[in-house]
């Protein structure tokens, strides 16, 4: 239970400096990580079965955050949207593979899946300070192409 209040705490932080420091870009992606794992919380299995079978809930939400940071990073001048996408597709990959191999361990499945999590929000953090030092030394940083 530890872990996931950490990751908790990790979110809400994270989230919370891309929403105060960051640009257009860094916001969305933070609000789709935030809404992301809410939703995450209410479509998991019961915990009696929890990871015992693919968790088509949760594939169904990972599917949609990718298509956003897949935008993010076609539409974006950043490009830390499309390293979050890649981790993503990974996460993707990880619910693919417990298709091909239905045999898998599932907490190993659990924290498979968990671990890209917290790359995600490190990803944004970092994403974030580096707009806020684009900033400090341009005076601008254009969240959009044109």
């Amino acid at each position: 239970m530890t872990r996931q209040v950490l990751f908790l705490a990790f979110l809400l932080l994270s989230s919370a400096y891309a929403f105060i420091k960051g640009g257009q870009p860094e916001r969305i992606g933070a609000a789709t990580l935030l809404g992301g794992a809410s939703l995450t919380v209410v479509v998991a299995s019961p915990l009696g079965i929890r990871f015992q079978a693919l968790e088509t809930g949760i594939l169904a939400i990972d599917l949609s955050i990718l298509g956003i940071f897949l935008w993010l990073s076609i539409r974006s001048t950043r490009f830390w949207p499309i390293w979050i996408a890649a981790m993503l597709g990974a996460e993707v990959i990880i619910h693919v593979a417990l298709i091909i191999a239905p045999n898998v361990v599932p907490r190993a499945y659990m924290h498979a899946l968990a671990l890209w999590s917290w790359f995600v929000q490190m990803t944004l953090v970092i994403a974030t300070w580096r707009h806020r030092m684009r900033m400090t030394r341009q005076g601008v940083d254009a969240p959009w192409k044109t």
